[in-house]
């Protein structure tokens, strides 16, 4: 074996025994600290979702917002289509514009 190998032999068993020794430490803890680790950790797990709530609220205002522009949009759209459609059928010559004979 190379002097390579042997030392991610070693960053490995470090790691294990590391996770090996955090998870006796829980176990061997009195009662008050493992009390205060599950509760630091109900506590970020409330802050995640008060997060992802806070985030989704404020998604569907935008998308509420976006959808009422949207909306008012075409409204506009239409209506000025509409004005312009009668405009036409009141033109004398049946809504049809006077041809160019220029070429343009």
């Amino acid at each position: 074996m190379s002097a390579r190998q042997n030392g991610g032999g070693f960053v490995v068993g470090l790691l294990i025994g590391a996770a090996i020794g955090a998870a006796a430490a829980m176990l061997l803890a009195d009662e008050e600290t493992r009390d205060a680790v599950i509760g630091r950790a109900r506590e970020a797990s409330n802050q995640a979702v008060d997060a992802t709530g806070d985030l989704r609220d404020r998604v569907g205002e935008a998308t509420a917002a976006w959808q009422s522009n949207a909306a008012d949009l075409y409204e506009r759209g239409r209506t000025i289509l509409e004005q312009a459609r009668s405009a036409g059928n009141n033109h004398p010559e049946g809504g049809h514009s006077e041809q160019r004979t220029d070429g343009a």
